[in-house]
C-alpha cells in the first residue's frame, strides 16, 4: 500500500496497559491519553514473545525489527551487540538516507553515527553518544538509574555543579530545575516521597530530547521511558491490596497507593509535551511492547528484590577475575562477559552449582549468548539473612552468610509482565477515533516503515495496519 510519506515520532512508554489507562481516563486523570484515543487510532498490541521470553529487551527488539526472537536472537540486556541478528528500524532508516533521532530505545548501545542524534538506553555500559557533546546526558542517566554504581560514578557536589552547567547548555529548562528542587525539598520533610524521583527522569530527558528534536527535525525519532513500569513492578500491591493474598500494610497503602497513578499522570504530561513538537507532517506513535498485571505468587513473603553487594567479590570467588568483566543491569540481575568460550563455560558450570542452604535451592538462574552469561538471583521463602550460600567447587571457605553477599532492597515485586500492550497513532493521515482490532508486535515495524515511505523488507512477517490510515 502506498501512503503519503510522513515523519514518525515513536514514544515508547514501557509496559503501560489499557487495564489502567482506561479507568484513569474515565476518572478524567489522563486527558492526553483520552485525546489520542478520540482523535487517533488505537489498538492492543499482543506480544509474540511469551514467557519465559516475555522481557522488555526482547519484546522491544521485536517491535523495532518486525522479527521474532528466534530471528533477532536477543535474550538479555546488554548482550554483545554483534549477537543481535536483526536490523532495528532506526538502522533501516539510516541506511535509507533518512535523518534519525534515537533516545533511550532498549538494546540500542553502542551509538551509531547518524544524520541526527543517538543517545543509547540507560543500561548502556558507558557514556558514549552521538554526537559526543551529548555524553553528559548519558552520564546523568546512568549515574542515577543504575541499581549498582560503577567505580567511575561520582555524586558529590562538585560533580553535580559541573554537571548542571553542562546540562543547562544542552537544554535543561528552568522549570525542570524548579521541579527537581521542589522534590528534594519535599524529601527533607517527608522522606517517604523519595519514590517520586523516578518520575522526574522522563521530564528531565524530554528537555534534552526537545532541543535535539527541534534542532535536527529527524524523519524518524524514538523516545523511551521506563518510569511507569517501575511503579507497577513495585507498588501495585499498595494500590490494589485486595488482589494479593499477602495484602499490604497500612504504611504501604498510605505512602505508595498513589505511585502508579502518579506514573501514568506523568506519562500523560510527557505525551502532551510530545504533541507540542508535532508539525503538519508528523505522525506520533505511542507504544508499549507488552503490558503489566498484578504479580500473584505462592511465595508467602512475596518475591523480595535483592542485589549482590559486590560483583567484584563474586568474580574473585569464581577465580576468573582477570578474564571476565561484570556489569549490573537490573537489581537482581547482572552480566558476566568472558574473554573466550572456555572461561564462559567455567563461569557457567561453577555458578550452576551454587546453592542456598540445600542443593535443591540453586542461588542463580543462568542464560548465555556467545561469551556472555546473564545471572539472576533466585528467591525462596526459606531464605533468611542467616542462610548459607554454598560454593561447592571451592576447596575451603566455601560458604557465606546470605546477608553478607546479598543486599535486600526492601522492595517486593508487585507487578509482572503481560503480553497485552498498547498502540496509538495520531496525526496526519491517521483515522480519527478508530478502535483497531488487536494486532501483533510484529505489525508495528512494517506499519512504521509504510508511514515513513520505505519499502517493507520481505522478512518482516507482520502486516501493515492499513485500517489505521485515512
Amino acid at each position: 500500500m502506498r501512503v503519503v510519506p510522513r515523519k514518525v515520532l515513536l514514544v515508547e512508554v514501557n509496559e503501560v496497559t489499557w487495564n489502567l489507562i482506561d479507568p484513569f481516563i474515565d476518572q478524567n486523570k489522563l486527558p492526553t491519553f483520552a485525546k489520542l484515543k478520540q482523535e487517533g487510532a488505537w489498538s492492543s498490541s499482543i506480544s509474540v514473545d511469551l514467557p519465559p521470553q516475555l522481557d522488555p529487551w526482547i519484546t522491544w527488539t521485536t517491535v523495532y525489527s518486525g522479527r521474532p526472537q528466534a530471528d533477532h536472537n536477543v535474550y538479555f540486556l546488554q548482550q554483545p551487540p554483534s549477537s543481535i541478528h536483526a536490523k532495528r528500524i532506526w538502522e533501516l532508516c539510516d541506511e535509507a538516507g533518512l535523518s534519525v533521532g534515537v533516545y533511550g530505545s532498549l538494546c540500542s548501545w553502542p551509538p551509531r553515527k547518524v544524520k541526527g542524534f543517538y543517545v543509547p538506553d540507560t543500561f548502556a555500559p558507558d557514556y558514549a553518544t552521538y554526537p559526543d557533546e551529548l555524553q553528559p546526558v548519558q552520564q546523568l542517566n546512568l549515574t542515577y538509574t543504575r541499581s549498582v554504581r560503577l567505580p567511575s560514578d561520582d555524586d558529590g557536589w562538585v560533580f553535580k555543579t559541573k554537571m548542571a552547567a553542562k546540562l543547562l547548555r544542552l537544554g535543561l529548562r528552568p522549570s525542570t530545575i524548579v521541579a527537581i528542587t521542589r522534590q528534594l525539598a519535599r524529601e527533607r520533610t517527608t522522606p517517604d516521597t523519595r519514590w517520586r524521583r523516578v518520575a522526574l527522569q522522563p521530564l528531565v530527558n524530554f528537555d534534552f530530547f526537545r532541543r535535539l528534536y527541534l534542532r535536527d527535525k529527524p524523519q524518524f525519532a524514538s523516545f523511551h521511558t521506563n518510569h511507569v513500569a517501575h511503579y507497577m513492578h513495585t507498588y501495585w500491591k499498595a494500590m490494589q491490596p485486595e488482589l494479593f493474598p499477602q495484602g499490604s500494610s497500612e504504611d504501604e497503602r498510605r505512602n505508595f497507593s498513589g505511585a502508579i497513578e502518579h506514573g501514568y499522570r506523568t506519562a500523560d504530561n510527557l505525551l502532551h509535551r510530545m504533541m507540542g513538537l508535532l508539525d503538519h507532517d508528523t505522525v506520533m506513535v505511542v507504544a508499549s511492547s507488552m503490558g503489566q498485571k498484578p504479580f500473584i505468587t505462592s511465595l508467602k513473603k512475596g518475591k523480595r528484590v535483592g542485589q549482590l553487594r559486590s560483583l567484584e567479590h563474586l568474580v574473585k570467588l569464581l577465580s576468573v577475575n582477570d578474564r571476565v568483566r561484570a556489569l549490573s543491569t537490573m537489581s537482581d540481575q547482572f552480566n558476566l562477559y568472558a574473554d573466550n568460550p572456555a572461561t564462559r563455560d567455567i563461569i557457567w558450570e561453577r555458578l550452576k552449582r551454587v546453592y542456598i542452604d540445600t542443593p535443591e535451592r540453586p542461588m542463580f538462574s543462568l542464560d548465555k549468548v556467545e561469551n556472555s552469561v546473564t545471572v539472576t538471583l533466585q528467591h525462596y521463602d526459606e531464605t533468611s539473612e542467616d542462610s548459607r550460600c554454598v560454593f561447592p567447587y571451592l576447596d575451603h571457605d566455601n560458604n557465606f552468610r546470605f546477608e553478607d553477599l546479598v543486599y535486600g532492597t526492601g522492595m517486593v515485586k508487585s507487578g509482572c509482565h503481560d503480553p497485552k500492550g498498547v498502540l496509538m497513532m495520531f496525526g496526519p493521515g491517521i483515522r480519527r477515533g478508530t478502535h483497531l482490532a488487536d494486532c501483533s508486535t510484529l505489525d508495528i515495524a512494517p506499519t512504521l516503515m509504510t508511514l515513513l515511505g520505505l519499502t517493507v523488507p520481505e522478512y518482516m512477517k507482520g502486516r501493515i495496519l492499513t485500517e489505521a490510515f485515512a
